[in-house]
């Protein structure tokens, strides 16, 4: 029979083993020791007369595309805070007609209502349903209100395309909403979104991400009530949903894959295909011609990070991937665009609308590149 003191020995230098197979596991999983090479399809040129920052945009089917800028959140340090005093950001949207590439952007006014305080605004993700009957575009925004205790919202808004506005109309909230991402609509007053933290905690934050604990999910709002409708998902990100409706696209960024979930009658999802992209995907758009997949992706995990804390003078690598689409599953992945940080750091969103590809990021630059490979 082993001593007690043995036991203990036995048990301790387990737990040391475990821990250094994990730690060993992590610093391979946000890429310790990746290396990439920079590459473009074409040309590619920063887009002036924007605020740094252009985190998620949805791009209509005639091209127009809505960009959400000024994303923070309410744990972010004071190196944010500085970023965003020197650079004079607030919450912003901004209009880019792919059509008109060379016009650049057009901010959009937003004006503070009794429901809804514009100097506090933080957008995140974007979903814009183009109401045809009533002739006019409704404009979903996660909202991230830099005031305590007020928690994670999604603002509507309807667009004025002739005074190049945003009106608010409402807000939607409560507990379903813990630290919400992205949105896609499948209606005027119905959406999916995800929750990507379950905690809003810096601290629970990053136990979250070295533990790698899947608790993130996806949610239904109907019109009346909010319905958990997929789970168990490691960090869910960008959302999006096939042009014919029948396909949910998650981007699962610590998981560093895409779920693609069939979308049931009821709006309830059936998990379809786990895809592996083997680097950290943020949103996802899709192609309304080709059905495919464009994704801005942080292809090495332990630069993003430091990024998202402190952003001036850590840049972080940008990459995107064009992903295609068969019967809703991902089939091939070819890598569009490369670049270490320098052009733009940390890209988040990015779509390929008439060969020209536009790429968002979280505190960086908006570039354009023309396409110039095969696609």
């Amino acid at each position: 029979m082993l001593s007690r003191g043995t036991c203990v020995k036995i048990v301790v230098v387990s737990l040391l083993a475990v821990t250094a197979q994990h730690v060993a596991r992590f610093m391979v999983h946000v890429g310790m020791f990746s290396h990439f090479f920079k590459h473009y399809p074409g040309p590619c040129k920063k887009v002036e007369n924007i605020q740094p920052g252009s985190e998620d945009f949805y791009t209509l089917p005639d091209g127009l595309t809505f960009i959400s800028s000024g994303f923070r959140e309410q744990c972010m340090g004071p190196s944010i805070d500085e970023h965003f005093r020197q650079h004079k950001i607030k919450g912003r949207i901004y209009l880019f007609d792919f059509k008109k590439v060379n016009e650049g952007v057009k901010e959009l006014k937003i004006a503070s209502t009794e429901k809804f305080n514009a100097d506090t605004f933080h957008p995140h993700g974007i979903s814009v349903w183009e109401d045809k009957k009533a002739g006019h575009h409704v404009v979903f925004v996660v909202n991230h209100p830099h005031e305590q205790p007020v928690a994670d919202r999604i603002e509507k808004f309807i667009f004025d395309p002739d005074k190049l506005e945003l009106n608010h109309h409402s807000y939607y909230s409560g507990e379903a909403l813990k630290v919400v991402n992205n949105i896609h609509h499948t209606g005027e007053n119905s959406f999916y979104f995800t929750n990507y933290h379950y905690h809003s905690s810096k601290t629970g934050r990053l136990l979250e991400i070295f533990l790698e604990l899947a608790w993130t999910n996806v949610v239904y709002y109907d019109g009346k009530d909010y319905r958990t409708v997929a789970d168990g998902i490691l960090s869910a990100n960008g959302i999006a949903m096939s042009s014919d409706g029948r396909y949910i696209y998650v981007a699962a960024a610590l998981g560093r894959e895409i779920r693609v979930y069939r979308r049931n009658p009821d709006n309830s999802l059936r998990l379809q295909q786990i895809f592996p992209l083997h680097t950290f995907p943020d949103n996802i758009q899709v192609d309304h011609k080709t059905g495919d997949l464009y994704a801005g992706c942080h292809p090495i995990g332990h630069k993003i990070l430091v990024h998202l804390d402190s952003p001036m003078g850590n840049p972080s690598p940008s990459q995107v991937l064009q992903l295609k689409v068969q019967d809703g599953n991902i089939t091939s992945v070819q890598e569009l665009f490369y670049d270490h940080g320098e052009l733009i750091s940390a890209s988040t969103s990015a779509t390929v609308y008439n060969r020209k590809l536009l790429i968002g990021s979280i505190f960086h630059n908006l570039v354009t590149c023309d396409v110039d490979v095969p696609l």
